[in-house]
């Protein structure tokens, strides 16, 4: 049986879906959301508190959506 590899996700990682500044970025971590079944995925609390931080409302918004839609080992 093989093992899916272990990937740790921070903030940054999650709020470049988001990003319109640099689409290349943007576009590669959207395939590798749309692939993160294929991971062991990690998120800590501290990313979670970060994420509850975000001065913008909208953006903090679409960032609990795409974690609640991963799943995530903390």
């Amino acid at each position: 049986m093989k093992r899916k590899a272990r990937v740790y996700l921070d903030t940054s990682v999650i709020s470049v879906l988001f990003d319109e500044k640099n689409p290349e970025r943007k576009l590669l971590t959207e395939t590798f959301f749309r692939e993160i079944g294929n991971f062991k995925t990690f998120i800590s609390e501290i990313t979670f508190a970060e994420i509850e931080r975000t001065p913008d409302t909208a953006l903090r918004s679409k960032m609990k959506e795409a974690v609640s839609c991963a799943h995530f080992n903390r």
